[in-house]
């Protein structure tokens, strides 16, 4: 068997790596990314240039506690980005299918996962990571409408640590 090397949709993913801080958040009334009790940080790493786990934490908006972990990569063999996320508030795995848009510069992470209107029910999710340079990133969730349009429902900015 030949081990896997990184290739260049792996690249993509390696901006992620390092230390964050969301600075904005439309998903957190009253976010204050200067106060302790408030702030939500993400690290990621990588794991030999072809998976990548981003480790998040702060408060909700409820002020309880939250974790998430989201994993990434690329397989070659399906041709598209795959991965997961999963949080301390909720009890689904989300697996995700993604695609880089024509921009060069954002991620869009595909999943299927409970409707906000029925939980027996699935709508499908858009989780949309942008850089808009090498420090500075969005992150949005957006889910799929029935006329077949997405209605973002939160979104967030983040800004490297140094």
């Amino acid at each position: 068997m030949e081990f896997s090397k990184p290739r260049e949709e792996h690249r993509f993913l390696e901006k992620l790596v390092g230390d964050w801080v969301v600075t904005a958040s439309t998903g957190h009334e009253g976010y204050d990314p200067n106060d302790p009790a408030k702030v939500w940080t993400e690290t990621v790493r990588s794991v030999g240039g072809l998976w990548f786990i981003a480790e998040g934490r702060g408060a909700m908006p409820d002020g309880n506690p939250g974790q998430m972990v989201m994993t990434l990569g690329y397989d070659p063999r399906l041709g598209h980005y795959v991965g997961t996320w999963v949080g301390s508030m909720m009890d689904k795995l989300w697996i995700y299918k993604g695609w880089i848009e024509p921009d060069g510069r954002t991620l869009t992470l595909e999943a299927d996962g409970p409707s906000f209107d029925d939980p027996q029910k699935t709508d499908v999710y858009h989780d949309v990571i942008t850089f808009i340079d090498d420090d500075r990133r969005t992150f949005s969730g957006s889910v799929r409408l029935p006329d077949g349009t997405f209605k973002t429902f939160m979104t967030s900015e983040m800004q490297r640590r140094t």
